[in-house]
């Protein structure tokens, strides 16, 4: 029976753009011992297993089972990061747009402020 566990290690440190250093410093791990469970050398605990799939929702059947990149595919930060940039400019023209409207009702409540005022001195 096949486990993607050295695959799904490295597909999470290239999504997220981590060094082995990096993705184990997360789980209190070494380089090394990331290598090897890269290489297919060794494994990861289960609870170490667990606290992977925990911090990105994975459930284990899928992170142990399944190659997490084919399930993924498409979904790289580039496209995220994107996808995020995308819509804070939608946001940001919205925004612009609201602060125009709000501008011209007060110069509407301004005027009819000054109406008002004319009209009660007579």
């Amino acid at each position: 029976m096949n486990d993607y566990i050295g695959r799904n290690i490295k597909f999470l440190c290239d999504r997220y753009s981590l060094s082995q250093d990096e993705f184990g410093a997360q789980f209190g791990l070494n380089k090394s011992v990331v290598g090897t469970y890269v290489r297919g050398i060794s494994h990861p605990k289960i609870d170490t297993i667990q606290k992977i799939c925990s911090k990105y929702q994975f459930s284990m059947d899928d992170f142990v089972n399944h190659d997490l990149s084919e399930k993924y595919t498409g979904h790289t930060p580039a496209s995220e990061m994107q996808k995020v940039m995308e819509e804070a400019a939608v946001y940001k023209a919205e925004n612009a747009a609201l602060l125009k409207t709000i501008e011209a009702q007060r110069d509407t409540i301004e005027a009819m402020r000054v109406t008002i005022d004319t009209l009660l001195k007579r």
